[in-house]
């Protein structure tokens, strides 16, 4: 069996994800947009099953569009009605101010009086609804109204009070979007769809397809930041023209940044390039703005970014359209975009395996305060946590704070076996976990990866561009120079030569991960490739067996989890760990598998004559997947609370 034969086995990686994958309704990154999206990868076999993620992961969208025959995504928005959760008479909950936040400043969608009043009294059951909401009034009115509150007391205000002051002075969230038509430009008939020979799979991909235009969405050109009279405000983020973009849908009502990859991915290959390019436009406007593509196009998100994929954005337009015209524009918003990641949140960090010092890049939002969109959630994890050993103090207190944004930035919000100091503590209360958050002491391997790429892209982006001008070659060589320094960085830091996998790397213990993620494929969907396989004094055979133990581990999940790769082998409770499967993990293993240089993919399939979990390479009773086979979750049944598949031959195969 040549080892070829993996990349198509795990071609069925997202149809399985859909069934393990328990979508949460709060989630940020895993969409029907972005899931759909993923049918963007040409192999007919992934294209179908990629869409099939799509459809069974929508979340809110999907489930709000079944219950009435108008369609959410297209008709105006109602406000959500706030109902108080104690008598209308009472005093709602109030608590310490958090300090003023730098990046965040507005005095009604940014922490303060007034936000921290209308969210801990948990009026709406999603603290997104609130922050989404325009003022009907001027911002001077509304402030004006809420310190009239409690007799002009925050510490008296009733629960009837909040409730008619939201009612009185907020219209309906979302209003400052309107559905795009993506007129002539949406074929009906995409040329992909012809390589699907199967006429149900054909037909179900075409419905598929055709969500674009429910997902689609543009500002509202007489009032792009949704008010509705002069001096009142939002907290949406306008461009600085109407252009079409795509939502995730559901409560998320604005333009997201590492979603927007696997949407570019999707819009391509349903012949929507007019789209991407505005998508791209978009993303310029605010780097414009702010120097950095934030988590979305929210006030509320000023302070944090996302995974950073804006180059190979504008790379995949360029591939799929040889328009390379833009680069005028978004070469130097790209530098800016770099600039911020470095200045911002990349350390000198010396390696502890050779002494080397590198420019390591992690997460670390500043802020010392609750996310607005998550206010309530976030208030109750840090100022009442009361476990043994969490005696927080104001500086510790700042510091979860910034965790919590900064695992949102990574847009894996949240894995306790990637970010928790310790990932196992209650599996029927996730916020335990979430208390003891270490974000900013975890140098994420997949992070660095993407940075990589993107330095890789912008050294071709310079050698294309200017007519070869020796500005142009400077600027080509310097990003070469940083690209080629990360990929040394990425080498010595996370790859793991007796594990045979990349790891994140933990500062607080000083070493890598234990546990094995599908965070390890980034390096190799960017095609870095460790010494064991590139060195041409080790004999093929021996570096295609070498290449093999990387992806054993890949091997022995699928066979075990039905073709699913899980976002952990560890179950927490959190929706980036076990049982839950993503489309972008199951897209990047994807790549990585395809990126496989033919000569090192060829050759005979090791045997697994003692099942594949015997494949996985093992040094000092430690192996790949930092787990004993005994250890690990099995695989759940769906619908079946309890029940669990007989594991007697799994990985036998």
């Amino acid at each position: 069996m040549r080892f070829n034969a993996l990349r198509s086995l795990v071609t069925l990686l997202p149809a399985v994800a859909a069934v393990v994958a328990q979508s949460s309704s709060d989630t940020t990154s895993a969409t029907s947009a972005m899931a759909t999206s993923t049918a963007s990868m040409t192999m007919s076999s992934t294209v179908t099953s990629a869409a099939a993620s799509a459809s069974a992961s929508t979340g809110t969208a999907s489930a709000d569009a079944s219950s009435s025959s108008a369609n959410p995504l297209t008709e105006k928005p109602a406000a959500a009605v706030p109902s108080a959760t104690g008598e209308p008479a009472a005093i709602i909950p109030s608590g310490p101010l958090p300090p003023t936040q730098e990046l965040c400043d507005s005095p009604i969608y940014c922490p303060g009086p007034l936000l921290q009043a209308v969210q801990l009294a948990g009026i709406f059951s999603d603290s997104k609804t609130f922050v989404d909401k325009a003022t009907s009034k001027p911002e001077s009115e509304v402030l004006d109204a809420f310190n009239a509150l409690g007799g002009g007391n925050t510490s008296n205000i009733t629960y009837e009070e909040i409730i008619n002051f939201v009612e009185d002075n907020f219209v309906a969230e979302g209003v400052e979007l309107v559905p795009a038509d993506l007129g002539d430009e949406f074929v009906e008939n995409p040329e992909f769809l012809e390589g699907v020979d199967d006429e149900v799979v054909r037909d179900w991909l075409k419905q598929v397809h055709s969500y674009w235009e429910l997902l689609a969405r543009t500002t509202n050109s007489s009032s792009p930041s949704g008010t509705q009279c002069d001096g009142c405000v939002s907290s949406f983020i306008p461009f600085n023209e109407s252009r079409t973009f795509v939502v995730p849908g559901g409560r998320f009502r604005e333009l997201y940044y590492w979603d927007t990859f696997f949407v570019i991915e999707g819009l391509l290959t349903s012949q929507l390039d007019s789209v991407v390019k505005s998508l791209l436009e978009n993303f310029g406007d605010l780097i414009d703005l702010l120097g950095f593509i934030p988590n979305g196009n929210r006030i509320y998100y000023k302070n944090r970014s996302q995974p950073p994929f804006f180059a190979l954005m504008v790379d995949r337009y360029i591939e799929a359209s040889n328009d390379t015209s833009v680069l005028e524009r978004f070469l130097p918003l790209l530098e800016r975009e770099m600039s911020f990641w470095k200045n911002n949140r990349t350390i000198e960090f010396t390696s502890p395996f050779t002494n080397k010092t590198h420019n390591i890049t992690h997460y670390q939002v500043d802020t010392s305060a609750p996310r607005p969109e998550s206010y309530l959630e976030d208030y109750e994890t840090v100022e009442m946590a009361d476990e043994s050993g969490l005696e927080l103090n104001e500086t510790s207190k700042a510091l979860l704070y910034s965790n919590l944004a900064a695992g949102a930035e990574s847009g894996l919000d949240y894995s306790a076996v990637r970010w928790s100091k310790q990932p196992v503590i209650d599996l029927e209360d996730t916020i335990p976990a979430q208390r003891f958050l270490n974000t900013r002491e975890q140098l994420p391997v997949d992070l660095n990866s993407i940075l990589f790429a993107a330095e890789q892209r912008l050294s071709a982006f310079y050698k294309m561009s200017g007519n070869g001008t020796q500005a142009n070659m400077t600027r080509a060589n310097y990003w070469a120079s940083q690209a080629q320094a990360r990929k040394e960085a990425i080498l010595d830091v996370f790859w793991d030569p007796t594990r045979k996998f990349f790891y994140d790397f933990n500062m607080t213990r000083g070493e890598r991960a234990e546990f094995y993620t599908p965070a390890g494929f980034f390096p190799l969907w960017a095609k870095i490739l460790p010494q064991e396989f590139v060195n041409e004094t080790i004999s093929i055979d021996e570096r295609r067996q070498n290449l093999q133990g990387v992806f054993s581990g890949l091997r022995y999940i699928i066979d075990r989890f039905n073709g699913t790769l899980p976002s952990s082998l560890v179950t927490t409770g959190q929706q980036w760990d076990f049982a839950n499967a993503w489309p972008p993990h199951t897209y990047i293993a994807l790549e990585a598998l395809r990126n496989v240089p033919d000569m090192l993919a060829a050759g005979q399939q090791l045997a697994a004559e003692n099942g594949t979990y015997a494949l996985i390479p093992t040094t000092n009773g430690t192996n790949q997947l930092g787990q004993t086979e005994d250890t690990l979750p099995i695989q759940p049944v769906e619908n079946e609370p309890g029940q669990q598949i007989d594991e007697t031959n799994r990985g036998a195969t």
